[in-house]
């Protein structure tokens, strides 16, 4: 009678949610204001508001004031909402007041219950990153589509005190209201990711019955951090909708959205389906696609930063899930014929809404072309890139890798040019800082197998100070590794060695590093080495606890997992 039960439990779950996506999808086809003529919004703003919203600065790459909301009043079309709460946002994007700003309003924080189209909270995004307009609405509704839950977008006209803003990017807001849209229950944590950074921040709560309790969250961590695959995918499969999350992945990497989750650790929105015990990314931050800010070409199975990505894309077996689930798409859903037809859509609609702005009319139909245009080049790579996947670096006879195909990087918020010279019979790669904490690295990336490996180089250090910190020098080491053990400051090649352990496969980014306030860090091109030396090392039994989960009432699981020697 119990197991009755619970499949009974199980079954009404599945259809609940599989309502939910239901309900979801058709609210993004047939909803006026995301399918109907594009919105024209009203916005009024008090003489105070204006001064408070004027005094409100964000600069790029520094600590976000807090923001202030101010009470305004927006009309669309015959309607009027007032006390409205409205305050700017945006990092790169951010603008002033009086530029082209992009804003965040709140439609029921001052007035209890009042909603726009349904919705409580919108963005305004001015789309300084995509000037197409239509970025946002085609991958929103793509990943809709195709079962992953998304905020829906649409282009909007918008003016501020009479004062015409053009085109902005209107976005439902990611909250209560939207999960109980996609998911059977909304009692668990909805997550921002922020910009950049992983499921290890102190994230921040959107909504959600426990906000303080985090358990969910740690547990996604705890499994993705196990060392053995086959025991990560099998504790990955308990906390996290893993058929989910390799299709959200597969159209990141399809559309190239590189700042978003899976490839840049940035962009996303996690929410816990308490109904299901498993968490659910969300895409954001979609205005950046099929070659903006990156390439066309860009490699299905680039190194993840995000760790899920990462911890998920390692077992073999979910790899190449992850490479069918592309190479289906690539042939159904995500065939160039049919995002053509996308895009074409979109672009109507907006033309449609621009009858009077025959120069803006004619500037999106060109924007849609390119967009177009960038779709056919990556659906190229992509259908090479499936037929021909990348396997493991072939191993020598000597157990050696050849490694080429150097490119350099700089440091995220730090200074440093790179160079290529030959002096006599050596090539060399130049790192070269001139700031405080400056920092570069030439970088090579390698798709290995389960192994124990050695990579090994001569390099030097000029111009260095002699007083500097221990933490500058030259160094060896793979992506995601921060420790600066290995770091050297030697005046005369030397060799530097770096081991590592690889469990499963994955793609492996080598980096040649040098880090210094000023000075030169050189590496021997000819003898960098990468050596296969044999099984991963011995390590001791590892002991991973899953915590019970108060949303839940899950209890905590204990696992053993004991590594092989070497």
């Amino acid at each position: 009678m119990k197991n009755c039960l619970i499949i009974w439990t199980l079954l009404f779950t599945a259809i609940v949610a599989t309502g939910a996506d239901a309900r979801a999808k058709a609210d993004s086809n047939t909803d006026p204001l995301f399918a109907g003529p594009i919105p024209r919004l009203q916005i009024e703003i008090p003489t105070d508001g204006m001064k408070t919203l004027r005094e409100y600065k964000q600069v790029w790459r520094q600590q976000r004031p807090e923001r202030v909301d101010v009470r305004v009043t927006v009309r669309d079309g015959n309607q009027t909402y007032t006390n409205v709460a409205l305050h700017l946002k945006g990092s790169y994007s951010f603008q002033p007041i009086d530029g082209k700003p992009s804003m965040t309003l709140n439609f029921d924080k001052f007035a209890s219950g009042q909603l726009f189209h349904g919705l409580d909270k919108i963005h305004l995004n001015n789309s300084v990153q995509d000037p197409s307009y239509l970025c946002e609405a085609f991958a929103r509704d793509l990943f809709l589509s195709l079962g992953v839950p998304s905020p829906r977008a649409t282009p909007a006209l918008v003016s501020i005190n009479g004062r015409d803003l053009d085109l902005h990017v209107l976005v439902e807001g990611a909250n209560k209201r939207f999960v109980k849209r996609h998911f059977a229950s909304a009692d668990g944590n909805l997550y921002d990711g922020g910009s950049g950074g992983d499921v290890t921040k102190a994230l921040e709560t959107d909504s959600g019955k426990f906000p303080n309790n985090r358990t969910d969250l740690t547990n996604l961590v705890k499994a993705a951090r196990i060392k053995l695959p086959e025991t990560r995918l099998a504790q990955l499969n308990r906390v996290l909708d893993v058929d989910r999350f390799i299709t959200f992945a597969a159209v990141e990497a399809f559309i190239v959205h590189w700042d978003g989750y899976a490839i840049g650790c940035n962009n996303y929105r996690v929410f816990h389906d308490t109904s299901r015990g498993k968490m659910v990314f969300i895409p954001h931050g979609l205005d950046q696609l099929f070659g903006v800010s990156s390439s066309p070409s860009l490699s299905l199975t680039p190194v993840f930063k995000g760790m899920v990505a990462k911890a998920l894309f390692s077992v073999p077996e979910a790899r190449q899930r992850y490479l069918d689930r592309i190479a289906q798409l690539a042939t159904n859903e995500l065939r160039t014929d049919a995002l053509h037809a996308r895009v074409d859509k979109l672009a109507a609609r907006l033309q449609a809404g621009l009858k009077d702005q025959p120069a803006m009319r004619s500037e999106i139909e060109s924007m849609a072309e390119n967009l177009k245009r960038r779709i056919s080049q990556r659906a190229v790579s992509v259908a090479r890139q499936v037929k021909n996947p990348p396997g493991p670096a072939p191993i020598a006879a000597d157990n050696s890798i050849r490694l080429g195909s150097w490119s350099f990087k700089v440091g995220t918020t730090r200074t440093a040019t790179g160079g290529r010279s030959q002096i006599e019979n050596r090539q060399l790669l130049s790192v070269s800082t001139q700031g405080p904490e400056s920092s570069g690295a030439w970088r090579t990336t390698v798709l290995l197998e389960t192994g124990r490996y050695e990579f090994t180089g001569l390099a030097k250090v000029e111009n260095l100070p002699a007083n500097a910190p221990g933490t500058n020098g030259v160094l060896l080491r793979i992506s995601g590794e921060r420790s600066t053990a290995g770091i050297a400051t030697p005046s005369d090649w030397t060799p530097l060695r770096y081991e590592f352990d690889v469990l499963g496969i994955m793609d492996v980014e080598l980096a040649c590093e040098f880090r210094g306030q000023t000075g030169t860090g050189i590496f021997d091109l000819n003898t960098l080495r990468l050596v296969r030396k044999g099984p991963p090392s011995n390590r001791e039994e590892e002991i991973v606890e899953l915590l019970a989960d108060g949303q839940t009432g899950c209890r905590p699981t204990t696992l053993r997992l004991s590594f092989p020697a070497v």
